[in-house]
């Protein structure tokens, strides 16, 4: 069951990268758009930043590395921050007005609304990824949620998962395994 949510979650990650970078960088007119003073993130984003370039500095330490680089190492819970409140820095003035919520202009909700799915699928991924149990969960409603975000960055990509997506299928077998009707596959 984790395995076939891995897929809707990973391009929800990656779709949601590529957003806001694309929009971030048009709007401050650079690639390192986190460069321009007035578009820092708060300390807690500062140090995903640091830590996204120490990253890539072990790993090709003779290589020089560039801002698609560290975008592409910076990791789902910056992105999901930077629809946040961002504390002092006051994130909903610094991004989400003059830029990033033109980007979902299909959600009915606020900010703070979009932020909290974000943060959910966020958790939900995270606890995927640590090989925790998402049995007790409503995964059903998960993967709802999961696509309707995924339709606010990349609609194309939200299609190709309700046509060809596993999860369906996973879950409809859920009880059958559980009850031990069907043997489960791994």
């Amino acid at each position: 069951m984790a395995r076939a949510l891995q897929s809707p979650l990973r391009d929800l990650e990656v779709s949601l990268r590529n957003r806001l970078h694309r929009q971030l960088m048009g709007r401050h007119g650079r690639e390192d758009w986190w460069g321009v003073p007035r578009a820092q993130p708060n300390y807690k984003g500062q140090d995903m930043l640091d830590r996204a370039r120490e990253t890539l500095e072990d790993r090709r330490p003779y290589r020089p590395f560039g801002p698609c680089d560290i975008v592409a190492q910076l990791s789902f819970g910056f992105w999901v921050s930077l629809l946040g409140r961002g504390g002092g820095d006051n994130y909903e003035m610094k991004y989400w007005n003059p830029s990033l919520r033109h980007l979902f202009r299909e959600h009915r909700g606020g900010r703070r609304d979009l932020y909290e799915k974000f943060q959910f699928m966020l958790t939900l991924r995270n606890r995927i990824a640590h090989h925790e149990c998402v049995f007790q969960r409503h995964l059903e409603k998960d993967l709802e949620t999961a696509l309707t975000l995924l339709r606010y960055v990349s609609p194309e990509m939200a299609d190709r998962h309700e046509k060809y997506g596993q999860v369906p299928e996973v879950l409809a077998r859920k009880r059958a395994v559980l009850s031990g009707e069907e043997p489960m596959r791994l």
